[in-house]
């Protein structure tokens, strides 16, 4: 090879090379552009995400401490709730009781009740009205004699 061809692939060589590191130098400028892009988006996004969070965190633990104390008063509620019932238990088992021995008494005493019931249907209350007029007929004469006697 002559020095002319030598010279001339050396001059391709280097026009190559020169193209070629400019080329590089594009696309790292390119790629260092994107990069820069994206650092600035994530950068806006962990600050948009930090607003939220300060804005956000307050409204939440409100809200906790709200959900919080609704709770708490639900149980007394509850607890309340259940005295009542354990009360009302109570009221069922004594009215049951005095019920149980309402039933004993009239059990226990249907058969005087009965004969005391058959004993009032069985007054003549005709003939004793009658009987009670004969006696105020009998008694008026004499009431008349002692008014006069007496003054």
């Amino acid at each position: 090879m002559s020095e002319l061809e030598k010279k001339n692939v050396d001059d391709l060589n280097e026009k190559d090379a020169k193209e070629i590191l400019k080329e590089l130098l594009e696309f790292e400028k390119r790629e260092a552009r994107y990069q820069k892009i994206t650092s600035i988006m994530i950068f806006c996004l962990v600050v948009i995400m930090g607003i939220v969070s300060f804005m956000i965190v307050p409204i939440a633990v409100q809200t906790l401490t709200t959900a919080n104390a609704t709770i708490v008063q639900a149980q007394q509620a509850l607890s309340s709730i259940t005295d009542e019932m354990q009360n009302i238990n109570a009221m069922v088992s004594s009215i049951t009781d005095t019920s149980d021995s309402v039933n004993k008494m009239v059990t226990d005493n249907a058969e005087d009740l009965t004969k005391s019931v058959e004993n009032l249907n069985s007054i003549d209350f005709e003939g004793l009205n009658k009987a009670i007029r004969d006696l105020q007929d009998a008694v008026a004469p004499m009431a008349k004699l002692g008014r006069v006697l007496g003054g």
